[in-house]
């Protein structure tokens, strides 16, 4: 049959150029493009009779197929529509979690550009065991009546393939309830590596936006991820050696039911050290479905079971949850983050350091207990250490600390250096009950009442030095705790302070 030459449309030649290859009109096989005939075996003729680096081309029209296997090294561009028909649907479920009839099916091929227009009522597309696939310049709607739905794209034990510049909505229902969800993600990742999903738009999806399970090598880049039924972004782990080198970067995610990035290790029982980027997204309105919170909605990151991760210059606003929750990790970096939100740190971990951060509270929980946790040159709105907690070494130096007092009651060492506190709490603002050794030196601090500085008897090797301290009453009440050393303060006490904070 001879091949029908078409004019080069903007996605053929950028399919024309990754292979230089042939273009086939899948009307010359017989497809009718009239969203009555079943187009199916045209386009997969078309499909089957193209050499390596052919781009088989859909003109405009509707396209009514049930499922195309694809073929590697050969290339789809779509300008007319592609729909399967409704008597197609499936369920997804645990113990099936791909459909029988994808739009479009792949198994151990490579090298395959697609770009299409679908409404699909199963998976776009559900690739297994292959390498090279992309995905560009799509627009792919779901069935937003179905409740359990299959994801748009399902990557399996896949290497090294992309999904950018692409429009998904609308796999799944709505989610109606903060109580419950209902399955249907834009793009579901399993045991792949090298995977790069940038530049797209995902929205109106029954669950995540982008689900990632036991997978390495991973770009999350440039997208705008809104309106889904949970995380923004999820990662979850099995096999946890699998989970290394992510770069979530200048994403956006709004108005998602739960947290914008979850990466969550919390059954596996073991820190993992995953090499993890987390930087310049920009989060608001997660954690909520109709005004109502859901038990979720952190702004910047949960990060549950994890080391390894670097936060930097993400802005979270408005947010249901702490913008920044971290559970049992070992080392953490956040820097230049900014939110309304609260860094909140649970259970055990290792290092911690935090520096050039805008945050409304840093609130430990009460089984919190870490090596280290360091926190320079940052903006705090308050700080809120429940009593009983063990940190090894604590550190807040260079911070600006809006609302006090800070209470420590803690096991381990305290570092309390070069910070402005300003407190108008009747119990001051710096209060020492227990700690092994504490070193207060060179801070500003304001206390509009009571006593500015306290320190109980249980409190040992205290170093009260340099210090600024402006008091609405005696500057320090010492109940006579061991070794104490108090050398060099400057004190401004019984001074009116309205109109100060």
């Amino acid at each position: 049959m001879a091949l029908a030459c078409v004019a080069e449309t903007p996605r053929q030649a950028e399919a024309a150029m990754v292979e230089g290859g042939r273009r086939i009109d899948v009307k010359a096989f017989g497809a009718k493009g009239d969203g009555k005939a079943d187009d199916s075996q045209a386009i997969q003729a078309a499909l089957d009779s193209a050499s390596m680096g052919d781009t088989v081309y859909l003109p405009k029209g509707t396209y009514l197929v049930r499922t195309i296997r694809l073929v590697p090294n050969v290339h789809l561009v779509a300008d007319g529509m592609l729909k399967q028909p409704k008597e197609l649907t499936g369920h997804f479920a645990v113990e099936k979690q791909h459909s029988d009839a994808p739009l479009f099916r792949a198994h151990r091929i490579s090298n395959v550009y697609l770009a299409f227009n679908a409404e699909t009522v199963n998976e776009a597309i559900y690739a297994s065991q292959c390498a090279n696939i992309t995905i560009a310049d799509s627009h792919i709607t779901g069935d937003s009546t179905n409740d359990r739905s299959f994801p748009a794209v399902l990557w399996y034990d896949c290497l090294a393939s992309r999904v950018v510049g692409t429009t998904i909505s609308h796999f799944g229902i709505a989610r109606k309830s903060p109580k419950t969800y209902h399955p249907g993600t834009a793009v579901r990742v399993l045991s792949s590596q090298g995977v790069t999903i940038s530049g797209n738009r995902f929205h109106h999806n029954g669950e995540n936006g982008i689900f990632v399970h036991d997978s390495g090598d991973v770009e999350i880049d440039g997208n705008h991820i809104h309106h889904n039924g949970m995380s923004g972004i999820q990662v979850a782990f099995n096999t946890a050696d699998r989970v290394a080198n992510y770069r979530i970067t200048n994403n956006r995610l709004e108005h998602n039911a739960a947290d914008a990035v979850d990466i969550n290790n919390r059954a596996h029982g073991r820190v993992v050290a995953i090499n993890a980027l987390i930087a310049g997204n920009y989060s608001n309105n997660n954690g909520f479905v109709n005004g109502e919170s859901t038990p979720d909605g952190s702004g910047m990151g949960t990060l549950i079971g994890i080391s390894g991760v670097t936060l930097s210059g993400n802005q979270a606003f408005n947010n249901n949850r702490p913008a920044l929750y971290i559970e049992g990790c070992g080392d953490i970096t956040a820097n230049r983050n900014m939110t309304d939100g609260a860094f909140e740190l649970v259970g055990r971990w290792e290092n911690i350091r935090m520096e050039g951060n805008s945050f409304h509270t840093l609130r430990l929980l009460a089984n919190a207990e870490g090596r280290s946790l360091d926190i320079r040159h940052s903006q705090i709105g308050s700080v809120m250490l429940p009593n009983g907690i063990r940190i090894d070494t604590l550190r807040l130096i260079e911070n600006e600390i809006k609302s006090g007092p800070v209470n420590i009651n803690m096991e381990g060492h305290l570092k309390f250096e070069g910070n402005r506190l300003n407190s108008g709490h009747e119990g001051g603002a710096l209060l020492l009950v227990n700690v092994a050794s504490a070193s207060l030196l060179g801070n500003h601090i304001l206390n509009a009442k009571n006593a500015a500085i306290t320190v109980r008897k249980t409190a040992s090797n205290v170093r009260i030095d340099s210090n600024f301290v402006t008091s609405g009453g005696a500057w320090i009440h010492d109940f006579g705790p061991p070794n104490i050393k108090i050398n060099n303060n400057q004190i401004k006490e019984h001074v009116k302070l309205d109109g100060l904070r």
